[in-house]
């Protein structure tokens, strides 16, 4: 058997209203917490206020730091490295959707580094301790040992590992999940999915991460839509965020694939949210794979209820995309042939494209992108 390891944070909790638990974890920590969220959201949906009432209330002092944007920079991090040294901050918390997560988890990671944030490091050692609540279900960034940045100077895309990104704890609630909006729900559904069906097939799965990437398959593909058509479905909502948080804990034992080695160059380039990019690919890839995953899609086919086939897969995640209104018109987008050269060789150079179940190579990868341009 080949050496499987288990990547997550220390400790997750999951339930309805475990964001109540925050000071108390937070507390053990130290006394001082800056809270990592998006510009606006948090704030509005008066999550934030809560979040800050629990803390207070628990003796911790707080700081904010909301300048967070839809694809996160290095720049970002350092900013917000800098807002942790000088309130004199003892842990992060990072709520909101993967953006959010992702930079946090850096600010605690690097915090104690002072060189600036930059694409490639291992971030080793301990860090700061991060405490993650998210409040999307697409990206599992709650549990997992990366963050994905972009560097404004070159557009580039890609993410940082490490030990010291994994969150001390994860509260995975629920409840907070219900004030996302229908086409944000649908694309970090979707990005959830792709996470979930890319880890069952990866050369990486293994008979611990396997099983929880079917799980998370198959609870997503019973809730996404009754999500996205009624975000106060509070079933619908607990099946996505435990769909996605096992997701999660599939992919950083068993990596991922082609759709999201794809999906960072196509995003950064064209200015496309990240779920959208993985929805609207995994169509394709799901095909190109047909030659080396067929059994497995196969099998996932089954599970979900929705065929016996590969094919049958491929159908209903073709119809899912579809209905959802996630598909993406790649001429439209601008994507043309003189693209390829800036788009195949990340591609190529993606952990994830590594671990797809069909191997990625240049020739393969520029038929595809013919295809999708045809």
């Amino acid at each position: 058997m080949a050496e499987i390891a288990i990547r997550s944070a220390k400790q997750v909790v999951f339930g309805t209203g475990v964001r109540s638990a925050l000071g108390e974890h937070a507390a053990g920590f130290g006394d001082s917490a800056l809270i990592v969220c998006g510009r606006s959201a948090l704030r509005e949906s008066g999550a934030l206020a809560e979040l800050q009432a629990v803390l207070t209330d628990a003796g911790v002092r707080v700081s904010v730091f909301d300048q967070v944007e839809a694809e996160p920079s290095l720049a970002t991090v350092d900013r917000g490295r800098e807002a942790f040294r000088e309130a004199g901050c003892d842990v992060v918390v990072a709520a909101g959707g993967g953006s959010a997560l992702d930079v946090g988890k850096a600010i605690a990671g690097l915090a104690a580094s002072s060189d600036p944030t930059a694409h490639g490091q291992e971030v080793a050692g301990l860090g700061k301790p991060c405490i993650t609540l998210p409040t999307t279900s697409g990206t599992g960034a709650e549990v997992t040992p990366n963050s994905v940045l972009t560097d404004s100077e070159s557009g580039k895309k890609a993410s940082i590992r490490g030990h010291g990104l994994l969150p001390e704890v994860a509260l995975v609630d629920p409840e907070l999940t219900v004030s996302c909006p229908p086409d944000q729900t649908a694309y970090s559904g979707l990005d959830a999915l792709t996470q979930a069906i890319e880890a069952f097939v990866s050369t990486g799965a293994n008979p611990v991460s396997a099983p929880m990437a079917e799980e998370a398959a198959r609870r997503i593909a019973g809730s996404l839509r009754q999500a996205v058509a009624d975000g106060s479905n509070l079933q619908a909502r607990e099946d996505m965020a435990l769909g996605s948080l096992l997701a999660g804990l599939a992919l950083a034992s068993a990596r991922l694939g082609l759709v999201h080695g794809l999906a960072h160059p196509l995003g950064a380039q064209f200015h496309l949210p990240h779920g959208l990019v993985c929805g609207a690919l995994l169509p394709w890839v799901i095909d190109f794979n047909f030659e080396e995953a067929a059994p497995q899609y196969a099998y996932l086919a089954r599970a979900l209820g929705v065929g016996k086939s590969a094919e049958s897969l491929l159908d209903w995640v073709d119809g899912l995309v579809s209905d959802l209104d996630a598909e993406i018109d790649w001429v439209e987008a601008g994507l043309t042939r003189g693209d390829f050269d800036d788009i195949i060789p990340p591609t190529l150079g993606s952990g994830s494209s590594a671990h797809n179940p069909r191997r990625v190579d240049e020739d393969n990868l520029r038929r595809l992108l013919e295809r999708m341009i045809a």
